[in-house]
C-alpha cells in the first residue's frame, strides 16, 4: 500500500480517548467534592447556655483572682470604664467548604470578657505572673506569656481540653487589662422549642440569635486566710 492508499486518520479514537479520560476526571472531581461535604460535621453538643456561662464564670473568677488586684469587676456592658459581660459568635460547619456555609442553626460559641481601668505596670506585670501560674496549677496550657513581640501589649494566652481558651492581656498606653474566655460551639437545647413557639404565633421564625443571658456575677479579688 502507498503512502496514497492509505486511509486517512478521522481522529475518532484520539477523541474517544479524550472523552474517556475528561469522563473520568470528573468522576474524581465529583467523588472528591462529595468526600469534602461528608466530612462537614455541623453537630454539636447540647449544652444549657447557663450552664456554660457559670462554667465560663468560675474560669473568669480563678484568673481575675490571681491577678492579686484588691479591686471589684461588675457585671455589665463592656465599655471604657470596666465591667464584665457575656457574648456569643457564629458557629460554622467544619470542613473543606465551610467557608461559604451559612451559620448553624441553633448554635453558639460562648464566651466571657472583662475590661479594668487604671492598672499601672507595677501592678500589672506580677498579676499577669501570677495568673500563668494559677492557670499551670488548674491544667491549663500555657500558650504564649510575656510581652508582645509586635504590640505594646503584654499577654498570658491558655488553652484546656474540650476546646476553652482564656488570655488576659494588659495595654501599658491604656494602662488597661482586659480577660476573655470562650467555650467551643453547643447546641442551645431551648432553640427548637423557641423556633415553634415563634412560628406558631407569628407564622415564620427569625435567625437564631443565640442566648439571652444576664450579666455575669461580679469578678472579686482574692480572699486573704481568714476572711469570710
Amino acid at each position: 500500500m502507498t503512502e496514497s492508499e492509505a486511509p486517512a486518520d478521522s481522529g475518532k479514537g484520539g477523541s474517544g480517548w479524550r472523552v474517556g479520560c475528561t469522563s473520568v476526571l470528573a468522576l474524581v472531581v465529583a467523588g472528591l467534592a462529595w468526600l469534602a461535604y461528608a466530612s462537614v460535621d455541623s453537630t454539636y453538643p447540647d449544652v444549657d447556655p447557663e450552664e456554660r456561662a457559670r462554667l465560663l464564670s468560675g474560669y473568669s473568677q480563678d484568673a481575675y483572682a490571681a491577678l492579686g488586684i484588691d479591686r471589684t469587676v461588675e457585671g455589665g456592658s463592656v465599655d471604657d470604664d470596666g465591667n464584665s459581660a457575656f457574648g456569643h459568635n457564629d458557629c460554622y460547619p467544619d470542613g473543606l467548604f465551610s467557608i461559604a456555609d451559612p451559620p448553624v442553626e441553633g448554635a453558639y460559641r460562648l464566651y466571657q470578657e472583662w475590661t479594668l481601668r487604671k492598672v499601672r505596670k507595677a501592678e500589672a506585670l506580677p498579676g499577669l505572673r501570677g495568673v500563668r501560674h494559677r492557670l499551670e496549677a488548674k491544667g491549663w496550657h500555657v500558650t504564649e506569656y510575656g510581652k508582645h513581640k509586635q504590640i505594646d501589649e503584654w499577654n498570658v494566652r491558655a488553652e484546656r481540653d474540650g476546646g476553652y481558651k482564656i488570655h488576659v492581656t494588659w495595654e501599658p498606653e491604656y494602662q488597661r487589662l482586659t480577660g476573655f474566655v470562650s467555650a467551643p460551639c453547643a447546641m442551645d437545647p431551648g432553640w427548637p422549642e423557641e423556633k415553634r413557639k415563634e412560628e406558631a404565633e407569628q407564622g415564620y421564625s427569625g435567625p437564631y440569635d443565640g442566648p439571652a443571658l444576664n450579666f455575669p456575677p461580679a469578678l472579686t479579688p482574692a480572699r486573704t486566710p481568714g476572711e469570710r
